[in-house]
């Protein structure tokens, strides 16, 4: 969950630590030891039976335990299934918020005092504590039934994707009426009907260099589109809230809404919907780290090769998106054709600016509830 920008302090392009209580030696990263050896080296070349009995054992050794950081607000789905998949290991997750989560893995680590064998967040955190060479790459069996787009990100490996769609009441907005553009949307008859979260600067940012590169538009263009659709909008802090006030039609439409926010919500009796889909879909990845210093290698395997193979299953029943390319019983949450885009490299590394502008898009916006 996000509820708004990465913290000031471990933001910049190479996401150093500066000045947040502690700082690390000049020219060295968080995660660097001198002769520091690989925890995981001794189950790399070990699949089936074999490897799933070696790392059972090994972690039963270690004392059973699992240490997870996680801003996954449906980790406790994930944490049950791998609990019955293996009683004898005990996992103990930290739950918070991205930044949250971020910041104290770094502290922590800054400290040489490590606490968290695995991190499950969004792809932003996890690629600052990759950045820091705190995270280890994860080459296990499980990747073969991945999404290609899960894979070769780095040192983290993507597990699930959460998807920022145009979500309505349906009360408000009744069948045939739906927005069929973001466009659409900036028009008269929106005003004041129209919510996004303050923390989604990502989403702009995707949305931006969506109509700049994928549509043609000049950055001035969609500047001025953003302006004038701007209008229209309230602001909300956190998606649980965004979703809560939409079903109770307190706004008509989410332009930054969550589709497993939207799922769950009609799955209670909501009257909420986001289908057809006003394109893109924008995906951001959300995955699973192994730490370069766990305390409990073995079980930090362990937790990956099933998150990332078993566990999917869970995930979808959460109604998220999985990373798999295909969970048995599960439709793909996506209709198939519908167009879906990523943040690119470039906004990526440009955090600060997006960031920014969105802050700067927002304000003086009224709040929404």
């Amino acid at each position: 969950m996000r509820v708004g920008a990465l913290t000031a302090c471990f933001l910049a392009v190479s996401f150093t630590l500066v000045s947040c209580g502690t700082s690390p030696t000049m020219g060295a990263r968080a995660g660097t030891d001198e002769g520091q050896t690989d925890a995981y080296a001794a189950y790399d070349s070990l699949t089936g039976t074999q490897r799933t009995e070696k790392l059972l054992a090994d972690a039963k050794k270690e004392g059973g335990v699992l240490d997870l950081y996680t801003s996954n607000t449906d980790i406790q789905d994930l944490v049950d299934g791998f609990e019955k998949a293996y009683p004898d290991i005990k996992v103990n997750a930290f739950r918070a918020n991205s930044e949250t989560v971020l910041q104290r893995t770094l502290q922590e680590n800054q400290a040489g005092k490590p606490q968290n064998d695995v991190v499950d967040s969004d792809a932003l955190e996890l690629r600052a504590l990759d950045d820091q060479k705190l995270l280890r790459p994860y080459d296990g069996p499980s990747l073969a039934g991945l999404r290609d787009e899960a894979k070769s990100l780095g040192g983290w490996t993507a597990e699930r994707f959460n998807a920022f769609v145009v979500g309505w009441n349906t009360n408000q907005v009744p069948a045939g009426k739906e927005p069929k553009s973001l466009e659409e949307l900036a028009e008269p008859k929106w005003k004041g009907k129209l919510s996004v979260e303050v923390g989604d600067w990502d989403w702009y940012a995707s949305m931006h260099t969506y109509l700049t590169e994928e549509k043609g538009m000049s950055a001035a263009d969609v500047d001025a589109f953003f302006h004038k659709l701007v209008k229209n909008i309230k602001v909300t802090k956190g998606h649980t809230v965004q979703g809560e006030l939409l079903s109770a039609g307190a706004l008509s439409v989410a332009l930054s809404v969550y589709s497993h926010t939207i799922d769950k919500a009609a799955a209670k009796g909501a009257p909420v919907a986001w289908k057809p889909s006003v394109e893109p879909v924008i995906l951001r990845p959300n995955g699973v780290g192994l730490m370069t210093r766990p305390r409990h290698p073995a079980a930090a395997m362990l937790w990956t090769d099933w998150v990332l193979s078993d566990g999917q299953k869970a995930i979808a029943k959460s109604l998220r998106i999985p990373a798999a390319t295909s969970v048995e019983g599960v439709k793909d949450r996506i209709p198939a054709g519908t167009e879906t885009y990523e943040l690119t490299k470039t906004s990526e590394t440009d955090t600060k600016k997006w960031d920014a502008e969105y802050d700067a898009l927002l304000r003086g916006v009224p709040k929404a509830g």
